[in-house]
């Protein structure tokens, strides 16, 4: 008999706490955002992109700046533009990988994609290809 009482018991301790467990509600989580989530890697492999693809902007430019106005205007002004704008996704690569460790991490210093630069831009249209 007391041997009986001994198991209750034990059997007890061990399932009151799994049957706890059962009856209380989970405490609610708030919900997370939906979206992207931007950390510190988010802007150092930004800045590292840039500046591996600042090269690709002479050449990618000019034959932007060639298609829309023309073959000599590209070689020229859209090589030109392109320099240009490689510089500029070099020194935004440069400052993003220099500052990473601190905010804002979701706002990139350049919003244009390789051949879309507002040099190249100008250049189209200060030489439109009626000229």
């Amino acid at each position: 008999m007391r041997r009986a009482l001994v198991v209750a018991v034990l059997l007890f301790a061990v399932a009151a706490p799994l049957l706890a467990q059962d009856a209380a509600p989970p405490p609610a989580q708030p919900m997370e955002e939906e979206g992207p989530r931007f950390t510190i890697f988010t802007k150092l492999f930004r800045g590292i992109g840039n500046i591996i693809m600042s090269p690709f902007e002479i050449p990618v430019t000019a034959f932007t700046v060639a298609a829309e106005a023309d073959v000599f205007i590209g070689a020229s002004v859209g090589s030109f533009a392109g320099a240009c704008a490689g510089i500029e996704r070099l020194g935004c690569g440069a400052m993003d990988v220099v500052t990473f460790l601190f905010p804002p991490y979701d706002r990139p210093l350049i919003n244009y994609s390789i051949g879309k630069s507002p040099t190249g831009a100008a250049a189209i249209n200060t030489f439109p290809r009626e000229l």
